[in-house]
């Protein structure tokens, strides 16, 4: 009984000593280890699941950034087109339908001398088709902006033409197309002018400006989310080591009782032993 009792005694003050040791390295092993890692490889969330025990998931935020519409400036188009090239286009896809001489025939379509600037649908001897003729009503006059239009999507802007022709898409060879057209006339309105360069700018300062906005109001955000964070985070640590170290104290308690146990069984044993030898 002796021995059974300060064995017992003995193995309650070891199996207490372990748990408080393995329950310390739970709630504190991992903030031991964390922070040395290269910032550039991990995100904001596995930096801070390395450096606590406790976290709260912080959202990313999306760039989001919407592209910056590009302007299709046809006057700075037209001023860089080289007259030379819309001729040998004009040759190639437009002359098998269009005559482009001064009084020159019809062909399957009108011919084109004097069309910059001319009314829709007016050229004597031509039989228009009913879907140009309903379009002169709507856009009556050849300006540059409109046969750019049409030359670009000519089904799409007048839907029903009878003209066969899907267009010329890219946008350099219609300016030269269009500025031959105009070399051919002498009565041809001038160009339209670009775009002023300082509006241009200041749409760009201003979407610069907006997007400065963006990000420094994303930045807040993160960093708010951050702080808010690493604050819910040092709460939980901070309650997480209080209630470890009422653990602790607990256990150092029960250790105290079973080593007081221990003692007075141990005494008790001597007594008996005691006794029975002087019996």
């Amino acid at each position: 009984m002796l021995f059974n009792k300060i064995s017992g005694a003995i193995l309650a003050v070891v199996l207490a000593i372990m748990a408080l040791a393995t329950f310390s390295d739970v709630v504190f092993g991992k903030a031991h280890h964390g922070g040395h890692h290269e910032d550039d490889e991990h995100s904001l969330n596995e930096k801070i699941a390395e450096t606590f025990s406790y976290y709260i998931e912080v959202s990313d935020g999306g760039e989001g950034a919407a592209e910056e519409e590009e302007v299709f400036d046809l006057g700075a188009m037209l001023a860089a087109a080289d007259v030379s090239k819309g001729e040998r286009s004009f040759k190639a896809k437009c002359s098998s339908c269009h005559t482009i001489e001064d009084g020159g025939a019809n062909g399957t379509g009108p011919n084109l001398h004097d069309v910059v600037g001319r009314p829709v649908a007016s050229h004597a001897g031509f039989g228009y088709s009913s879907a140009m003729q309903a379009h002169a009503a709507e856009r009556p006059e050849w300006d540059y902006q409109h046969l750019n239009d049409f030359l670009l999507n000519p089904k799409g802007v007048v839907s029903g033409t009878a003209m066969a022709f899907a267009g010329l898409r890219r946008d350099p060879e219609r300016a030269d197309v269009i500025a031959y057209l105009a070399s051919v006339n002498a009565a041809a309105p001038a160009f339209p002018e670009p775009l002023p360069e300082e509006a241009e700018g200041e749409e760009e300062g201003e979407a610069a400006e907006g997007e400065e906005g963006a990000e420094a109001t994303e930045g807040e955000e993160a960093t708010e989310a951050v702080e808010g964070a690493a604050e819910e985070t040092g709460e939980a640590v901070e309650d997480a080591a209080v209630e470890a170290e009422e653990t602790a104290g607990e256990a150092a308690e029960a250790v105290e009782d079973a080593a007081g146990e221990a003692e007075e069984a141990v005494e008790e044993t001597a007594e008996e032993a005691e006794e029975a030898t002087e019996e």
